[in-house]
């Protein structure tokens, strides 16, 4: 029994995040903070004590993370998304360290595809360096994240 249980969970995460398209797999915790791990970094995964495994919607993401574009970019860029439901969606983002950089909000977006635009400027209106940054869309208990370069 459980080992059937350890073998649906890792199925259910498997699929979770593979729907997810992202290179970071993303943990919350039971204080709500987020463990960000990145994949390939990921060696060998160990469950104990398991008692149930709940899967929520599902399995029906009401959030798919579609991109910016362009990507690599030089001064602004679009980041798209889609939301089966309106709603209050916010968008984070983080440098290369893990940093946090800025956060964009869309209140009230409408169901369907979506984008807000980043103006390469931190939390404090100043402009960012060259380099790798990450951002991480928030929808309802949902969070999906992608890698984006921006180039001077």
């Amino acid at each position: 029994m459980k080992n059937a249980l350890i073998l649906l969970f890792l199925f259910i995460l498997i699929h979770f995040y593979c729907k997810a398209a992202s290179d970071t797999l993303l943990i919350k915790m039971k204080n709500n903070q987020v463990e960000k791990i990145a994949v390939s970094q990921i060696q060998k995964i160990k469950f104990e004590n398991i008692t149930s495994v709940v899967e929520s919607n599902n399995g029906a993401c009401s959030l798919v993370a579609k991109g910016n574009y362009p990507n690599p970019f030089a001064e602004m860029t679009s980041i798209e998304f889609e939301i089966s439901l309106s709603g209050n969606v916010e968008i984070i983002i983080y440098d290369n360290s893990g940093n946090q950089i800025h956060q964009l909000e869309c209140q009230n977006c409408q169901a369907g595809k979506n984008s807000i635009q980043w103006n390469c400027l931190d939390k404090n209106n100043n402009k960012v360096n060259s380099g790798v940054y990450y951002y991480e869309i928030q929808f309802k208990n949902e969070i999906q994240s992608k890698k984006m370069i921006l180039v001077k």
